[in-house]
């Protein structure tokens, strides 16, 4: 189909030279020049519609069909993309957020945050790596329940 298009311009532009062509040879003025601009223009026309009239409208259908299922694979593919990076923004923002809380009571921690799998995902499960007081971790553990929405049977400690 492409080729048919490439194809299509090309003799199109070709028709537009030579009638350019044609046109500026025939003088300055005078019913000459009248008639040969009318014929250029005839010529012009009939290069333009002729190869149209050529087109099957099945051919035409089908090219459309084959853009629309591609417009479709990209624009899923474009959604899967987002939606990734969705996830990796509230996963990253989720973890920073712990990590701030437990810098505030002075603890060092690694944090791994799991998502759900509903779209938009959300925090689901966390687990917490680091060493820290029965006190603290209930603290963190409040905190990350009460501000995360995430259930204290998620929170997981290593």
């Amino acid at each position: 189909m492409m080729e048919g298009v490439k194809a299509y311009v090309l003799s199109v532009t070709a028709g537009a030279i030579l009638c350019g062509l044609v046109t500026s040879l025939s003088g300055k003025k005078g019913v000459q020049k009248g008639v040969i601009r009318l014929l250029t223009g005839a010529f012009l026309i009939v290069t333009v519609i002729a190869p149209l009239a050529k087109v099957k409208i099945q051919d035409l259908q089908d090219y459309l069909g084959d853009i629309s299922l591609q417009s479709e694979a990209v624009v899923a593919e474009g959604e899967n993309f987002a939606n990734a990076q969705m996830a990796d923004i509230i996963t990253q923002r989720t973890e920073a957020y712990i990590l701030d809380k437990a810098a505030s009571m002075s603890v060092a921690l690694q944090v791994e945050v799991t998502l759900s799998e509903e779209n938009p995902p959300v925090p689901w499960a966390v687990t917490l790596i680091g060493a820290l007081s029965p006190y603290q971790k209930s603290t963190l553990e409040d905190f990350i329940s009460g501000n995360l929405g995430i259930a204290k049977e998620e929170i997981t400690w290593k």
